[in-house]
């Protein structure tokens, strides 16, 4: 009996919480370099994965395809933005409570693991170049049609596809298991737990509920649709939680949101979109993180109206992170020392935290693009675009 992908990746999260420790540091680098090889061959397949499905659902909306990016890219800013109010709102009624007994102290995790073997292949483009010429070429290309160029355009993503169902999505388990193990050593697990506790608590309940409420309004306010639709998406979760990258879970948020949606080419435009710049754990952890850092380092938060001008800022730096690990902080610090006057040591700070919460974070973000995605869907259906 074949088991299904969200319990296999149970398994694999099982095996590494009660058996990581029995493992050897020989075999734990081995999973870990098997895991990085086989990022490192999706990472060159990405940008064609990006390009093959953004073009081709395009192209499936026809005239209607400018229609189609401009409200999904209104929801992206706007669920951005409500999220990031939400998360400064809560963290500033109860910042004393989580504060409380905090002391401001470099983490440090152990080393990471030394890969066994270097493999590397040629970026022949970015993912975000590939995206954008996605975008030019399928909404010129439903303008001004070209067959020739269409069909070529759909028999390329029917190979992409071919190789993601056949290739990728088998050995998944195996992809992650080598990321969850290199956590496993580093400790991760239990500094996120021990030294910031009350932080990433709220944090990671913030996600939960952010998480769910998403998922309510996507089914209309029917909580047992809403838990379907999260049961559905589960596998992405993990992917996202094990491989700490957005972009590299394309393949498995395609196959949740397809099946939520029941509408493939949507799925297949949004989700490279949407992994690139809805970033819903984001707009929890780095206000929550900054909102905490400001107060225990001075003793103040922001006000409403430099928290809106963050968020200004936030949800337009967010178009530059591309999904990958530690990127959603990296491209904040210019805005944490221009808005909210950080220092080099609170940068420091705020950089290590939000490291150390990134799988929570990535998941989260994955999460909220399949919950948009039922939504956009809805959208388009009232409007009569399928």
């Amino acid at each position: 009996m074949k088991l299904s992908l969200p319990f296999q990746l149970l398994l694999v999260l099982g095996f590494v919480v009660f058996f990581g420790c029995k493992l050897d540091l020989c075999t734990i680098q081995f999973f870990y370099t098997l895991s990085l090889t086989l990022k490192e061959c999706l990472s060159f397949l990405l940008p064609f994965i990006v390009f093959s499905f953004i073009s081709s659902g395009i192209l499936s909306f026809k005239k209607n395809a400018p229609t189609v990016i401009g409200i999904l890219l209104s929801c992206i800013l706007i669920s951005n933005a409500t999220i990031a109010f939400f998360a400064y709102f809560v963290s500033t009624s109860i910042l004393k409570g989580i504060t409380n007994g905090v002391t401001i102290h470099h983490l440090t995790t152990n080393d990471t693991l030394t890969p066994l073997w270097s493999f590397c292949l040629p970026r022949i483009i970015t993912s975000e170049h590939a995206m954008l010429l996605a975008i030019i070429v399928g909404i010129g290309l439903s303008f001004m049609q070209n067959k020739n160029i269409e069909q070529s355009i759909h028999r390329f993503k029917q190979t992409i596809e071919w190789i993601l169902n056949t290739l990728f999505i088998p050995i998944l388990p195996l992809y992650i298991t080598g990321f969850l193990l290199d956590i496993y050593h580093q400790g991760v697990f239990l500094q996120l737990f021990t030294s910031y506790g009350k932080t990433f608590a709220l944090i990671f309940g913030l996600h939960i509920i952010v998480i769910f409420l998403i998922y309510l309004l996507a089914s209309m306010f029917k909580p047992q649709r809403a838990m379907y639709y999260i049961n559905t998406a589960l596998p992405s979760y993990l992917t996202a939680f094990g491989t700490m990258s957005s972009t590299a879970a394309i393949p498995v948020t395609v196959n949740c949101a397809t099946k939520n949606t029941g509408n493939k080419p949507l799925a297949q435009v949004a989700a490279p979109i949407l992994a690139n710049v809805h970033l819903l754990g984001d707009a929890i952890s780095t206000p929550v993180l900054a909102i905490t850092t400001l107060f225990l380092f001075h003793g103040t938060v922001p006000t409403l109206t430099t928290f809106a001008t963050f968020v200004t800022y936030f949800c337009l730096t967010m178009l530059a992170v591309s999904g990958v690990p530690g990127g959603g902080i990296i491209v904040m610090i210019p805005i944490l020392k221009g808005i909210l006057g950080f220092s080099d040591a609170m940068i420091s700070i705020i950089t290590t935290l939000y490291l150390l919460q990134d799988a929570f974070g990535t998941a989260a973000n994955v999460m909220g693009d399949g919950a948009l995605m039922i939504i956009v869907n809805k959208l388009l259906h009232k409007l009569g675009i399928k």
